[in-house]
């Protein structure tokens, strides 16, 4: 019988005993709270957390049974036996100081190694620690082993995603744990609650309707949409990793991931021209609204007539960054998709001819052939063939995209693996434009990158 592929609502996390007890106080304790509770549902989400006793000290194994005494319902288990952790391979694809340093236990014990092989055993989603030579190599694990490294304080962001990929709206940072869909994000995000705060504080002193509706609509609407493509991006990038793990394609869920990867960066370039529309209106820089765009002349040098330090922060960071989004977005919204992809090199199994491989398929997919009628499956089997010599390909990286340039040549991005960096630089834009163009009260939030944020005035 041929059952739909569905998202998966199990996901399994390998412990570290050294993180156990930074899961005890809060905020990183609503993360097994939100886990526990999640596991009440109906259908349940389980996030589960097993921790390998045969690392862990006397005192570590004390933490975890407090976290279970504590939380009855806390999704956590222990492994004492490791005689049933097959050891793992690392993969020869690593680089050489990045394996020899994990092989050889840099950090005592073998510590790294080991998590790594119970979590392959598991067919973990992920390790829960703060082990260096696991931290400083995560994003090459996780290409070549599927497995996520998850910084302790990153577990709350892990265990949200899990949920709202689902479609539950919950928080485990803020009380309550449950939150209507629509203010989910004005609420449960630090950045979209200062936001939100914010706004409400300066509102009600801005008569001007059309700068109202302009902060209105980017902080309150546009920024929640954005928070919510990259969750999804994220939730989709689990579960491309937890069904290849499983033994699917690699494909599987690549779609849904790029929808919200392209809704992301329509919403982030989105955002930054906003921004110049609520400079040119409540600066009064009497620009046409249609030219008032981040990279618009028109805009910029008006802008700098007034707020030259402001000017200085765009133009520092045109190049870095506002360059790199509008080198994606603009295809995007214009002609063609920029998406997620697979960079691959041939194989000798991916040389097969078609003949060799429609013969293979047609043992390995019998059930298939058996079902379909002759002429589906005539009109089928080109792409099947094509499918099954791409599986057999050496993926070279995931996680890529190739960027054409206007002016001619292009470079490769990683459009997963960057879309916290591109939050966060968008978060400095946005504290950049707000503190430029409202002297108090300032945003609340870190600086942001690219230096001192300007003020206003300045």
């Amino acid at each position: 019988m041929i059952t739909p592929t569905l998202p998966t609502r199990d996901f399994i996390l390998a412990l570290d005993p050294h993180s156990a007890e930074d899961l005890l106080p809060y905020p990183l304790s609503g993360a097994v709270t939100l886990a526990a509770a999640l596991a009440q549902l109906d259908p349940p989400i389980n996030i589960r957390f097993v921790l390998p006793g045969y690392l862990a000290t006397r005192v570590q194994l004390d933490v975890a049974q407090h976290l279970l005494v504590e939380r009855r319902s806390a999704p956590l288990s222990i492994l004492a036996d490791e005689t049933t952790v097959p050891a793992l391979q690392l993969s020869r694809d690593l680089r050489r100081p990045i394996r020899e340093r994990i092989e050889r236990g840099a950090e005592g014990d073998c510590r790294a190694h080991r998590l790594l092989g119970l979590a392959h055993h598991l067919k973990a989603d992920g390790i829960v620690t703060t082990v260096p030579s696991l931290v400083e190599a995560r994003y090459v694990l996780r290409h070549h082993h599927k497995c996520r490294i998850v910084l302790p304080t990153e577990l709350p962001d892990f265990v949200e995603v899990c949920a709202r990929g689902h479609g539950v709206s919950c928080s485990a940072t803020l009380a309550p744990t449950w939150l209507a869909p629509d203010i989910l994000y004005q609420y449960a995000h630090w950045k979209a609650r200062r936001l939100f705060e914010w706004f409400n504080t300066v509102a009600a002193g801005i008569s001007d309707e059309t700068l109202h509706e302009l902060l209105r609509s980017a902080l309150l609407n546009r920024y929640p949409f954005i928070l919510q493509a990259r969750d999804m991006v994220r939730f989709f990038e689990l579960q491309k990793d937890h069904h290849f793990r499983a033994g699917q394609q690699p494909q599987v869920f690549r779609a849904p991931l790029n929808y919200h990867l392209t809704a992301f960066y329509i919403h982030v370039w989105g955002m930054l021209d906003s921004l110049a529309g609520i400079a040119n209106r409540r600066l009064g820089l009497g620009v046409n609204p249609r030219l008032c765009g981040i990279t618009n002349d028109t805009f910029l040098k008006a802008l700098g007539q007034k707020r030259p330090g402001l000017l200085r922060f765009i133009k520092r960071q045109r190049a870095k960054w506002i360059s790199v989004i509008g080198d994606v977005r603009h295809p995007v919204a214009h002609s063609a998709l920029r998406l997620q992809r697979d960079f691959v090199k041939a194989t000798e199994e991916s040389k097969k001819s078609d003949e060799e491989i429609r013969a293979i398929l047609r043992q390995e997919q019998q059930e298939l052939y058996e079902v379909l009628p002759a002429h589906v499956m005539r009109a089928t089997e080109p792409m099947l063939i094509q499918n099954w010599r791409m599986a057999k390909m050496k993926v070279l990286s995931d996680d890529a995209i190739y960027v054409e340039q206007p002016d001619g040549g292009g470079y490769v991005r990683h459009p997963v693996t960057s879309i916290d960096f591109d939050l966060e630089m968008l978060n400095a834009f946005i504290d950049a434009f707000l503190v430029g163009c409202f002297a108090q009260p300032q945003p609340a939030g870190p600086v942001g990158i690219g230096g001192p944020l300007p003020v206003s005035g300045s």
